[in-house]
């Protein structure tokens, strides 16, 4: 996986719940198959960012301390 994806993905999602917060569900009737269809998105987005993203980001947290001198890197070459 690429850095770019976890990234796209995680502005994605960030915009999403955006619009979400801003949305006024009081002046729209959406059908339940939208909503279920846009409750599905959400999900998708949150189960790639935690079976993809976040081992990503916590490599580069662990390599960026272990360059910093604070701490130890794991023997991870599957996430190299």
């Amino acid at each position: 996986m690429k850095k770019g994806n976890v990234l796209d993905a995680v502005e994605r999602l960030n915009s999403t719940l955006s619009k979400v917060a801003e949305f006024d569900v009081s002046d729209v009737n959406l059908s339940d198959r939208v909503l279920d269809n846009r409750i599905i998105t959400l999900e998708g987005y949150l189960r790639f960012l935690e079976s993809e993203g976040i081992p990503k980001i916590e490599l580069i947290n662990k390599l960026l301390k272990k360059q910093n001198g604070e701490g130890e890197l794991d023997d991870r070459p599957d996430l190299l």
